[in-house]
């Protein structure tokens, strides 16, 4: 049975650090959560359970991570605007998540990689939000100054998002011949599944290139002046 650790978020001045370091590189498979420390450095829990102080802003931390891992912003628009969140866009990697406890410009906001969280292990103690997560060799329990309705919002809408990325997986899978699906399946089964992902592969590619072509556009034009032109590149990428 694995040890468990209590980390409390809430006082991060009073957080123990074990180094302060420029050489970490957050990645999916090494960090469990990542927040600002001040101004111009960022605390990060490992998974092997060491309190890093990385010497770059949150705001850097996360645009370096999206770059390692192949997160880019247009694909982390597309899929949110098919969920409809607004705020509190995590960056998704399919079974990966890494996701926002708050909205994005909120100080207190904390990102933690949901696929090492322990659903089982998410209480309100004192009205403050204590999660479990899986490190290597124990369980972290975090103290975060989060509700529990935001907190449940936000993990939803990022696992809604990394379902278009894994249902557009399987069609492409099926499409190039890598997976094929079971022939014992009912006929029914077949079309359904293979016209469902079909139809997310085809609204995320729509959703790609609006997201490009508006920022070209506003940049250019304005929000105002280029919502009549993104309105026709809609219609005509979904013909």
């Amino acid at each position: 049975m694995k040890r468990t650790k209590t980390i409390d978020l809430t006082k991060p001045s009073k957080l123990r650090i074990d180094e302060e370091t420029s050489a970490f590189h957050p990645s999916w498979g090494n960090t469990i959560l990542m927040t600002a420390y001040d101004d111009e450095r960022t605390f990060v829990l490992t998974r092997d359970g060491r309190n890093l102080l990385l010497k770059r802003p949150l705001r850097e931390v996360l645009s370096r991570f999206a770059l390692d891992n192949d997160v880019p912003w247009y694909e982390r628009q597309a899929i949110y605007d098919m969920t409809g969140a607004r705020k509190g866009r995590g960056y998704i990697a399919g079974h990966h998540r890494l996701v926002p406890t708050h909205g994005t410009t909120n100080a207190n906001v904390v990102y933690y990689m949901a696929h090492w969280l322990d659903e089982e292990g998410i209480a309100v103690h004192d009205h403050q939000l204590i999660v479990s997560f899986h490190g290597c060799k124990r369980i972290f329990r975090v103290r975060i100054d989060t509700s529990f309705k935001t907190f449940n919002r936000l993990l939803k809408a990022a696992n809604e998002a990394a379902t278009f990325q894994l249902d557009e997986i399987d069609w492409i899978r099926h499409n190039y011949g890598i997976d094929e699906i079971d022939k014992k399946e009912s006929v029914r089964y077949y079309h359904n599944f293979r016209d469902h992902c079909q139809s997310v592969h085809h609204e995320l590619q729509c959703a790609r290139t609006t997201a490009i072509v508006r920022q070209v556009l506003t940049d250019y034009l304005g929000e105002e002046d280029c919502q009549e032109i993104m309105e026709k590149i809609e219609r005509n990428a979904k013909k």
